[in-house]
């Protein structure tokens, strides 16, 4: 059984952002999420234009989202380069932690 988009989120809470250790869900870093009958889709938007972790950012992921699906399902995780992320997307316990 696929799970559910809730179910998804919350594997993903467990990933921390590699250089402000802050979860990529409460970051904002999560654009979109997408479940069909087999694959899982994630988009993520970096916090900013040159990454450097964006690789193990995405593997994280994958890797956390492996835990709540089936075997046989294709999970794909990328990156919108074209969003730009921005402070007002964390949750407003990070926002009140960081000032903003």
């Amino acid at each position: 059984m696929m799970p559910t988009e809730a179910q998804l989120v919350a594997a993903l809470h467990a990933v921390p952002d590699p250089e402000l250790f802050e979860s990529i869900v409460d970051l904002g870093l999560i654009k979109s999420i997408a479940v069909s009958e087999a694959r899982v889709d994630v988009v993520l938007i970096p916090t900013s234009a040159t990454c450097p972790m964006g690789e193990l950012l995405i593997d994280d992921a994958r890797s956390a989202l492996r835990s709540v699906c089936p075997a046989a399902c294709d999970i794909r995780v990328r990156f919108d380069w074209d969003t730009e992320w921005h402070p007002s997307r964390m949750s407003p316990a990070l926002q009140q932690q960081f000032g903003w």
